[in-house]
């Protein structure tokens, strides 16, 4: 059984879920590399556009109830120009399926599985994501359901766990030896990341009742933020800027630190299987989107084989041969930064969301 309906509030789940873990574990120590002990002060920022962009991105995608980009992108820009933005996408969400496959693969053999070969990591996600996917949207939506408050509680509590070794101190000055420049470049690498809420104008397609899309859509993406900027603080506070930004994982050092009476300490596994469920939830999604979209954009009926396709060309791309420098910080820097979040996650949204609205007050203007 196949279920294809997403309830208005598992949007905000679907958000949360997919970009808290994935957005603090990669962004943060780039974002104090930049910003030093401002750090705190760019995630506020990325958080502030990211909103923009879950806010055009939803209010587009409301436009065409029912379709998504690959349909309603024939409607504003013509059928070859349409297909054209829509294979784009379509490449743009495998890239990221594929580069969050070895991130994740090169995660795992950093904390819990160094002796285990990358390939049979990959393999292994692969089908696990591959079951909800196949049955539908609407399972992957209520697994972030479930998933979204164990991935929030996941870096709730450790922060609160670990407040007696932190110290005010290790964030100031504000704004002493890091220009406003410097501030406002620290926020690309986390809008990196919260930008991916770009993949609504393709799920919204499938939420039952309309009322208060945009508000759970919206307000997913500032929590996913927030968290974010909690997670930098944190680290900020525990171990300074300069510590915090030599670590890949400042977050998962945090993590190591916590030692309450000598009882509750060595949460390591606990913390990465929490956020392996959050990683679970996004590679699903982008699974989904991929396989649906791909089927949409050549007339293919059953979506369903084009998802196997897509996920067997994932797990080939994944054997290019990329260490973790050039997926964690090399991709996000040369690749991200400067091509996708201006293209895929700024320019196209806005033009789109230009168009639909102009298109909207011609057909109101001629009634």
């Amino acid at each position: 059984m196949t279920d294809m309906n997403i309830a208005e509030r598992q949007l905000f789940w679907i958000m949360t879920s997919t970009q808290i873990t994935m957005t603090l574990l990669l962004t943060t120590a780039p974002t104090i590399q930049i910003a030093s002990q401002d750090a705190w002060i760019s995630a506020l920022i990325a958080t502030g556009a990211g909103l923009l962009i879950a806010l055009v991105c939803a209010k587009t995608a409301l436009r065409f109830p029912g379709m998504t980009i690959i349909h309603y992108g024939d409607i504003l820009f013509g059928r070859w120009i349409g297909r054209a933005i829509g294979f784009l996408y379509m490449i743009f969400w495998l890239v990221l399926l594929t580069v969050i496959l070895k991130q994740f693969a090169f995660f795992l053999s950093e904390t819990i599985l160094p002796e285990t070969p990358m390939s049979v990591i990959i393999a292994m996600m692969l089908a696990v994501i591959l079951y909800p996917t196949l049955h539908g949207v609407g399972v992957i939506a209520r697994c972030c359901e479930v998933i979204g408050p164990i991935v929030m509680a996941g870096v709730i509590l450790p922060v609160v766990m670990s407040a007696n070794n932190m110290e005010l101190q290790s964030i100031r000055p504000f704004f002493g030896d890091v220009s406003v420049f410097g501030i406002l470049k620290g926020s690309i690498p986390t809008l990196t990341f919260l930008g991916d809420c770009v993949l609504l104008v393709m799920i919204i397609a499938f939420v039952k009742s309309k009322g208060k899309t945009v508000k759970y859509a919206v307000s997913g993406v500032l929590v996913s933020g927030l968290f974010t900027m909690l997670s930098i603080f944190a680290s900020l506070l525990s171990f300074g800027p300069m510590v915090s930004q030599s670590n890949n994982y400042p977050l998962m050092m945090l993590v190591r630190a916590v030692s309450l009476g000598g009882i509750i300490e060595n949460l390591d596994a606990i913390a990465v299987t929490i956020w392996i469920m959050s990683v679970f939830t996004k590679l699903a999604l982008y699974l989904f989107i991929s396989g649906y979209g791909s089927a949409q954009l050549l007339g293919v009926r059953n979506w369903k084989r084009m998802t196997w396709i897509i996920a067997c060309i994932a797990y080939g791309v994944t054997f290019i041969p990329l260490n973790v420098v050039e997926t964690s910080i090399v991709f996000p820097q040369k690749i991200a930064v400067r091509f996708m979040l201006p293209i895929f996650m700024i320019g196209l949204p806005l033009l789109m969301w230009g168009l639909a609205a102009f298109r909207q007050r011609t057909r109101e203007s001629q009634i």
